[in-house]
């Protein structure tokens, strides 16, 4: 299949967190590439954050590897509390099951673009440090494991 320059349709972000770790709407807009395209394995977003935003609560993910690659614009990489500034042709690895936990601010005036890639595994857990959440695969939970509200979804 061929997916042509904007011809998979622009997804407004709504963060999916439960209440007070909810992000809102607004920080970034994505192509979902895969999705488009019908695959399952591994996931492929052209994403664009948005001046002042953020991309996710910081975190870490137990069984998926998560890649990034700069395309226009700068942005800063926050990765256990160390800011890192990166640019077009740029790009950042966070393998599986290593506890680098990380997020994105767009400090600029002006979107920035990249592609973020994901592999899908349904065993993952995603963890949020210094916050009361965890993402399993059952949805968010507390770290004694209570579930929060089913209002939501993964972010």
């Amino acid at each position: 299949m061929i997916l042509r320059r904007n011809s998979v349709p622009v997804t407004e972000g709504v963060s999916g967190y439960p209440d007070p770790y909810n992000l809102g709407r607004g920080n970034l807009s994505y192509r979902h590439l895969t999705e488009t395209g019908g695959l399952s394995q591994y996931g492929v977003a052209l994403e664009n954050l948005h001046p002042g935003g953020q991309s996710s609560q910081m975190h870490w993910e137990s069984h998926e590897d998560e890649f990034l690659y700069m395309l226009e614009g700068e942005l800063t990489v926050i990765e256990n509390g160390e800011e890192t500034v990166i640019g077009a042709g740029d790009a950042c690895c966070w393998p599986a099951g290593v506890a680098v936990a990380h997020y994105l601010r767009n400090h600029s005036g002006r979107d920035t673009v990249y592609l973020i890639m994901g592999s899908r595994r349904p065993e993952n857990v995603t963890h949020y440090p210094g916050l009361d959440l965890l993402d399993t695969p059952n949805g968010f939970t507390h770290l004694d494991g209570t579930p929060y509200s089913t209002e939501g979804g993964h972010t």
